[in-house]
C-alpha cells in the first residue's frame, strides 16, 4: 500500500515537473540555506576555538587600572610564586601609519617584554625576538610581520635595516612566519617593540594590559584566583581589574557562536515556510484539478484515509526530493566558499539532520490541510466538478 501511495505521488510529480521543481526551489533553497550557516556558524565556532588555544591553553588575561590604587613594577614577580606564574609580559597596543607607493598602510605596534615570544608561541623565519639584553640595554630594536617586509623592504631580507616608528629609528632583529588573519586582525601586519619604548611614544595609560603563563593549562584558573585575591587587597574597588583565563575565553565564545548560530538558523528556515506555504499552495491547486478523479476513486470504495495518504505523500515526496537536493547545493556552496575564501567550512551531521527533519516535517505540516480537504469530498459533488 505504502509502495503504491509513492507510485502515484512519483506519477503526479512527473506529470507536472516544472511546476514540482518551482514548489521545490522554496524547500532547495531552504534546506541549503540552513545547512550552510549552521555549518557557517560551527567551523568558525572551531577555527575561534582553535586560535585562543593556539595562543597557549595556559594563558591567563589581565588587565588592571592604577587610578585606585599603587602597583610596582615588579608585583607579577612578587606573587610568581604563590600564583604559579611560570611568565609574564605587559602589552601596549598602539599604530603607525606608513606611506608606500602602493598607498598608506597601518602597522599594528606592539609594546612587550622579552618573554613575550615564548607566552605567545611566536614563530620567526629569520633572526631572533629581543632579548634581555636589549631591555637593559634600552635598545631600540624590533620584530616584524610578513606584511610589513613585503610593502617596506620590497621582499628584500631585512635584517639590520631600519624602521621608523613614531620618529625613532627601530633596527628590525626578526621576521615573523607568516600567520594570517585571527579573531584580533591581521597578525602579519604587525611590529612588536620593547615596552618602555611602546610607552614613551604612544604615552602612558592607566589601563595595563598583562599576558600571564601558569605554569599549566590546570593551574590556569589557579593562578587567576591569585592573582584577583591580590589585586582585591590593593584596591578598593573590582571595578578596577579584570582577568579572563582561557578557559573562560572559550566558554563566552562558545556562547556567543551558538546564539549567533541558532539566530542565522532561523533566519534561514523562514525560507523553508515560504516553501512549505508554496507546496500548500500548489496541493490545493492539484486537489482541484483532481476533483474528478477522487470522485471516482471514492465511489469505487475508496477510503478517505487512503486518499488523505495518497496527498500527504505527495507532499512529503516533494520536500524530500527538495531537501536531498538543497543539501547537495550546500556541499557545492560550502566547498566553493573555502575555495574562494580559505575559510575551511565542514557541514555536520548535526546540522544535515535538523534541515532535512525540519523539511520533512514542512512538508506534513503543510500537507495536512489539501489532503484533508481531498479526502472530505463528497463523491457525488466531485463527480459533478467541471
Amino acid at each position: 500500500m505504502i509502495a503504491e501511495y509513492f507510485v502515484t505521488a512519483l506519477r503526479s510529480i512527473m506529470t507536472h515537473k516544472i511546476r514540482a521543481f518551482l514548489t521545490m526551489l522554496g524547500v532547495i533553497i531552504g534546506v541549503a540555506s540552513v545547512i550552510l550557516l549552521i555549518s557557517l556558524g560551527y567551523s568558525a565556532r572551531a577555527e575561534a576555538a582553535s586560535q585562543i588555544r593556539g595562543l597557549g591553553s595556559n594563558l591567563v588575561y589581565l588587565s588592571v587600572s592604577d587610578r585606585q590604587g599603587y602597583l610596582s613594577k615588579i608585583w607579577l614577580d612578587e606573587i610568581s610564586e604563590s600564583a604559579k606564574i611560570s611568565s609574564y609580559s605587559q602589552i601596549f597596543l598602539g599604530s603607525t601609519t606608513y606611506d608606500t607607493p602602493g598607498g598608506n598602510f597601518r602597522v599594528a605596534v606592539r609594546g612587550v617584554n622579552q618573554k613575550f615570544s615564548e607566552i605567545a608561541s611566536l614563530e620567526l623565519s629569520s633572526g631572533r625576538f629581543f632579548n634581555i639584553i636589549d631591555i637593559e640595554n634600552n635598545l631600540p630594536v624590533t620584530v616584524i610581520g610578513k606584511s610589513v617586509v613585503n610593502r617596506l623592504f620590497n621582499y628584500d631580507e631585512p635584517i639590520g635595516e631600519t624602521v621608523i616608528i613614531k620618529g625613532i629609528p627601530f633596527r628590525v632583529i626578526g621576521i615573523l612566519e607568516e600567520q594570517g588573519m585571527n579573531f584580533t586582525g591581521d597578525q602579519d601586519i604587525i611590529a612588536y617593540i620593547p615596552y618602555e619604548y611602546a610607552s614613551m611614544l604612544f604615552g602612558q595609560r592607566t589601563q595595563k594590559t598583562y599576558y600571564v603563563a601558569s605554569e599549566s593549562e590546570e593551574m590556569a584558573e589557579f593562578t587567576r584566583q591569585k592573582i584577583l585575591a591580590y589585586l582585591g587587597k590593593i584596591f578598593m574597588s573590582s571595578n578596577s581589574y579584570e582577568a579572563y583565563s582561557q578557559t573562560q575565553m572559550l566558554e563566552i565564545l562558545d556562547e556567543i557562536m551558538g546564539i549567533l548560530t541558532i539566530l542565522l538558523a532561523g533566519i534561514a528556515s523562514i525560507s523553508l515556510l515560504v516553501g512549505g506555504i508554496g507546496i500548500m499552495n500548489i496541493m490545493l491547486v492539484t486537489v482541484r484539478e483532481r476533483t474528478r478523479e477522487i470522485g471516482i476513486r471514492k465511489a469505487l470504495g475508496a477510503r478517505r484515509t487512503y486518499i488523505l495518504l495518497q496527498f500527504l505523500t505527495e507532499a512529503i515526496l516533494i520536500t524530500v526530493i527538495g531537501g536531498f537536493t538543497g543539501l547537495l547545493f550546500s556541499f557545492a556552496g560550502a566547498r566553493l566558499i573555502t575555495i574562494l575564501t580559505g575559510f575551511s567550512v565542514v557541514t555536520g551531521l548535526t546540522s544535515i539532520l535538523l534541515a532535512l527533519g525540519f523539511s520533512i516535517t514542512t512538508g506534513i505540516i503543510f500537507g495536512i490541510y489539501p489532503a484533508a480537504k481531498a479526502s472530505r469530498l463528497v463523491p457525488v459533488d466531485a463527480l459533478r466538478f467541471e
